[in-house]
This record gives C-alpha cells, sequence and structure tokens, in this order.
C-alpha cells in the first residue's frame, strides 16, 4: 500500500463533521491530547485474549473487553489482563456486543474510541499508525485499511473485501479502501449521537454509513493483513455474511434504518 490517504468530500456530508472544524480545514489534533479506550468484542477467545490485552494496554488509557457469552474463560482471561470486561449472557454477535460497550464509553471522558477484534487479527503496534493519522488529519474516523493484496489472501476473503469496499465508495460518495476492517479510531463525539442497530457484522457498514451522513471525516491508515497459516482468523463467513451485509448497508443507507 501507498501513502494513507484522507478523503474529504462525501455527497452525504450534511455540513460540518463531529470535531467541529470543516473538512481538511484544520490542524487535526496535533496539539490535543488523546485519551483512547480501546474496545474489543470478544467471543471464545480465551487462548488470545490476555496477550491481546496485555499488549494494547500500554498503547491506550483503557481496555474494555466485551465477552460476547463465551464459554472457554474468555472474560476471565481478559480481566487478569488488565481489561474492564462487560459480560453478555449469551452470544448476541459482534454489532451487539460493541453498542453494549459503546453506551458505556461515550459517557466517559475519553476523545476516542478504537475498535480492534479480539481474534488477534489485529496487531497492536498498528495502533500508533492510526494514532498517528488521526493527529495529522484531525478525522473523525480512521480506518486501518489492509493492502487487499490476493496473492496473500485467500480467494474468498479478496472477493468479500473487494465488493464491500466497492459497495461503501458508492453508498457514502467516498473512496473507502477497506469496508470491512473493524480496526478504526472514532472520536468520542461523533458516537454520542449514532444510533445503531447492527447485531453482526454488518456494523462496520452502519457506523461508516452513519457517520458519513452526519458530517464525519474519513482518513485511511495502513496496517498489516494478518493470517493463521494462510486462514483468516475472523468467524465472518465470506459469502452468506458478505450479502447480509450487502441488503443492511443498502437499508442504511436509502431507508434510514
Amino acid at each position: 500500500m501507498g501513502c494513507a490517504h484522507v478523503v474529504t468530500s462525501s455527497s452525504l456530508s450534511d455540513g460540518l463533521p463531529c470535531g467541529g472544524a470543516p473538512h481538511g480545514g484544520g490542524t487535526g489534533d496535533a496539539g490535543r491530547t488523546m485519551r483512547i479506550c480501546a474496545l474489543i468484542p470478544a467471543y471464545n477467545e480465551a487462548d488470545v485474549i490476555g496477550d491481546l490485552v496485555v499488549a494494547v494496554r500500554s498503547r491506550v488509557a483503557e481496555v474494555t473487553v466485551v465477552d460476547d457469552g463465551s464459554t472457554d474463560g474468555t472474560g476471565d482471561r481478559a480481566t487478569q489482563a488488565g481489561a474492564l470486561c462487560l459480560r453478555l449472557d449469551e452470544n448476541q454477535g459482534k454489532g451487539a456486543a460493541v453498542r453494549h460497550a459503546l453506551s458505556r464509553i461515550a459517557t466517559g471522558d475519553f476523545t476516542h474510541v478504537l475498535l480492534m477484534d479480539g481474534d488477534g487479527q489485529h496487531r497492536p503496534e498498528d495502533i500508533r499508525s492510526l494514532v498517528e493519522m488521526a493527529r495529522a488529519s484531525g478525522a473523525d474516523l480512521v480506518i486501518g485499511a489492509r493492502a487487499l493484496d490476493r496473492s496473500r489472501m485467500p480467494r474468498s476473503r479478496h472477493f468479500s473485501n473487494t465488493v464491500g469496499s466497492r459497495l461503501a465508495s458508492w453508498l457514502v460518495g467516498r473512496t473507502v479502501l477497506d469496508s470491512q476492517s473493524g480496526f478504526r479510531l472514532i472520536r468520542t463525539e461523533c458516537l454520542k449521537t449514532l444510533r445503531l442497530r447492527a447485531r453482526r457484522y454488518e456494523l462496520e457498514m452502519e457506523m461508516l454509513i452513519k457517520l458519513c451522513r452526519q458530517g464525519a471525516s474519513v482518513a485511511h491508515a495502513p496496517v498489516a493483513l494478518v493470517y493463521d497459516g494462510g486462514r483468516a482468523r475472523s468467524k465472518m463467513h465470506p459469502i452468506r455474511d458478505t450479502v447480509r451485509i450487502c441488503l443492511w448497508s443498502l437499508a442504511f443507507r436509502y431507508l434510514g434504518v
């Protein structure tokens, strides 16, 4: 991937972005103190969640893990590693888990929320890339964009990511490099008025579409592709969930759900 780039125009924008400064017209967050809460939804990730929390803790103010009905001790491992753990009694899906935690985080004193997956596919060392882009650009949403290299990705994953990113770009009227990336840094102020309803993997598209509708500025930061033995770590089903995401995206954009 080349240089991370910022897109600052949108046919969906309704005025000023969440941060309160015109798109592309400020000096970013370079002079501001950023207080970041990492939000990690996790379902049966006991083998990786502890190490992930430890690695992330040194880079943010707080780590919140949502144990989405795990049965393998994920919540206990997260707590032992130093995370604040919110527990759901049964598995409800990634979107529902994130929404559960956002209702608490948005009322705190955090300036930004860092979304990461709990399966280890996002490298803690790449957090710096997102933070630096947020500081330099002042963007309300920074997406951790992977280089969608077909030679390095399973065919099904390359297909779903490519289709999803093209659809997202069309729906929001700006270039989106990696619409399905769950690695994102979002200004908390933008989340306070965001009404979300996604329960599963359509969450990323819902957040993107609705943030753009309320005028959020968007930037991309390069992050690494992480696969385990050539296979994607994500529990997302490439075909079934891609179809679901596409249908929900149309509903979010045109039906106002």
